[in-house]
């Protein structure tokens, strides 16, 4: 229990220091001194860098999850039902301090580290956001699909809009327009068309 105690408080201190600067070149140091343990005890929980990040990430991508599948309206639409998710997700990460220093100050951070974040993501949103996607799909409001390769779908296009932002998508209206345009298009593109000529 202790040893759990002493990581969520390191955990706690990393998150302040990334929010208040992003990474930096003392970031270990500062994240020490701020859990108030030597660097010795810090390395004993995240031997590397990424060690740290990649719990950063769970933590954090823990509670927007259940947070926003609490949150989403239950509708009559699945389509709307999927927008309000994104668009949460979005307006979540693009309102989260620690994210929005490292895109702002480190955006090479970022660039190298998205790989890693895909495998995070399928860990913690698919026991949150199968069984929904399974009673959507039982009830016929969802037609069959492959829940893995929809909640990867759904990350890219949530990571795209929160690191290419565009002045469009700026305000929550603008924002839910656009994720229901980028819908669209993928149905547009997805959808049983005969091509020209069969």
């Amino acid at each position: 229990m202790a040893g759990r105690n002493l990581r969520e408080r390191i955990l706690d201190a990393a998150t302040q220091v990334l929010r208040e600067g992003g990474p930096r070149p003392r970031l270990i140091t500062n994240i020490a001194e701020r859990a108030q343990v030597s660097r010795p005890t810090l390395y004993r929980h995240f031997p590397e860098r990424s060690d740290l990040y990649d719990s950063l990430i769970r933590v954090e991508l823990t509670r927007v999850v259940d947070e926003v599948v609490s949150r989403a309206r239950d509708t009559s639409s699945p389509r709307e039902e999927y927008i309000d998710v994104v668009v949460l997700l979005v307006r979540e990460a693009r309102g989260h301090p620690a994210l929005q220093a490292v895109l702002a100050r480190h955006p090479e951070i970022m660039a190298t580290y998205l790989p890693r974040i895909l495998p995070i993501v399928l860990e913690i949103a698919e026991p949150r956001l199968g069984p929904i996607i399974d009673a959507g799909v039982a009830q016929g409001r969802w037609a069959p699909l492959d829940k893995r390769v929809a909640i990867t779908w759904t990350t890219r296009l949530i990571t795209s809009l929160i690191v290419m932002p565009s002045q469009e998508d700026s305000t929550d209206a603008g924002l839910r327009a656009e994720v229901a345009a980028l819908v669209e298009v993928a149905g547009a593109i997805t959808g049983d068309q005969t091509p020209p000529g069969e």
